[in-house]
């Protein structure tokens, strides 16, 4: 009797085995075709925009494959990276779009995108462009400068000595100013 409970009990561990192994072989193909489709498509969205064309639709379709893999592939190593272009990506839509709602749906896009990076990713080599990244999209594209003085203010306390950092004191003052105002004062000065 207890010889069939352990050939039983080893039937059992070997067909759990098998199954974890198939399970475990599938998650690795899925993540590497999401993968390939994903840097695929950045290549190729990156490509065109290289030469002056915001395809709108690859664009579209980047980020949400970014946002889909960095959620089924959290812990893969182009994750961050591909997230960060992908905020990259809003804020060119944002920047480029005629209309005013779709320019702030983007702008919205890219900065939870940038708030994921810093919430998952706080090693990431380049966490601190998202500071600047959302200064960026407070200031240039939404217009809410408290917001991006903030964020502003935030990179410089974070990053003293970063070669940005005395870049950013010297736009401060001339935050949420027309270049107009900006070349007037500075004619003056």
């Amino acid at each position: 009797m207890k010889r069939i409970f352990y050939i039983a009990a080893f039937l059992f561990l070997f067909i759990s085995c098998k199954n974890e192994q198939k399970n475990s072989s599938n998650s690795i193909k899925i993540r590497g075709k999401e993968q390939s489709e994903l840097l695929y498509t950045y290549h190729k969205a990156d490509s065109l925009y290289y030469i002056g064309i915001i395809d709108t639709n690859l664009f579209n379709l980047f980020i949400e494959q970014t946002l889909s893999f960095s959620g089924n592939f959290p812990e893969d190593p182009i994750a961050p990276d591909m997230l960060s272009k992908a905020g990259v990506a809003t804020m060119i839509l944002a920047k480029s779009s005629t209309n005013r709602k779709q320019s702030l749906e983007y702008a919205k896009k890219g900065l939870d995108i940038f708030n994921k990076i810093q919430k998952i990713y706080p090693e990431y080599e380049s966490v601190k462009n998202c500071y600047i990244n959302r200064a960026i999209i407070y200031d240039d594209i939404i217009g809410d400068y408290p917001s991006a003085e903030y964020e502003y203010r935030d990179f410089i306390h974070r990053y003293p000595n970063d070669t940005l950092t005395e870049s950013i004191k010297n736009y401060l003052p001339f935050l949420g100013r027309s270049t107009d105002e900006i070349a007037e004062e500075l004619k003056i000065n």
